[in-house]
């Protein structure tokens, strides 16, 4: 977890890790110790009480290593996790709040990340003459399922308002896909509905030039 934080502190510990050499303390120069700048003022932060004082050797690197990240992921932010945590539990505290797990709590407030489209091709239903079988709708789910995560992220966005799964999975979203006639135009979606208007594109670069420029002015007055 701390190494997808900080990635370049990751790699320094992983390198102070496997250094076994005698060399040790020469070459790393530590002590139980952290200096942070704050607002340009530089300050050294004891790991452990003394740490200072205390070199960091080939006996003491993985006890470092352990203070080194209890630091940054906790004590470092110790302060503003505490105010955090009285706002959270003053609005969703109560009885009910102590029954979910961590990960259910994750989920409610950012959404499951399975985004499989897929499923969500499965459970979309189709008006105005398009079916799943349609070569217009084969054409869109091409495009759709071809996306990076980032983009099916704005296309959700861009369909139903969110770019979130519900806590329910991708099962929960209904969405209706309607046939318009005018090719010329984009794709519009009505968020409240979780409905796309689809124009019958011929091919597949104009179905995905089309749709890649709707999701793209989602916000603001886009083009239509």
């Amino acid at each position: 977890d701390f190494a997808k934080v900080h990635p370049t502190q990751g790699n320094t510990l992983r390198q102070l890790l496997a250094y076994n050499e005698p060399d040790f303390e020469d070459v790393m120069c530590l002590n139980f110790s952290v200096t942070r700048d704050f607002f340009g003022e530089v300050e050294e932060i004891d790991l452990t009480p003394g740490g200072r004082d205390m070199v960091v050797t080939l006996d003491n690197k993985q006890q470092y290593t352990r203070d080194y990240i209890d630091y940054y992921l906790n004590q470092s932010m110790e302060k503003q996790y505490k105010a955090f945590a009285a706002g959270f539990l003053l609005v969703c505290g109560g009885e009910v709040f102590k029954s979910f797990h961590p990960e259910e709590l994750m989920h409610m407030v950012s959404g499951m990340h399975d985004f499989n489209f897929n499923d969500l091709e499965q459970i979309t239903e189709y008006k105005n003459g398009y079916s799943p079988e349609h070569p217009v709708i084969r054409l869109f789910w091409e495009v759709v399922k071809e996306m990076e995560l980032d983009m099916k992220k704005r296309f959700l966005f861009f369909l139903t308002g969110s770019d979130r799964i519900p806590i329910h999975g991708i099962h929960s979203i209904k969405i209706i896909i309607q046939k318009v006639k005018d090719n010329s135009r984009l794709p519009v979606a009505h968020t409240c509905f979780n409905l796309l208007d689809l124009p019958p594109y011929p091919n597949k670069s104009m179905m995905r030039n089309k749709l890649l420029l709707a999701i793209q002015n989602t916000e603001g007055f886009g083009l239509v």
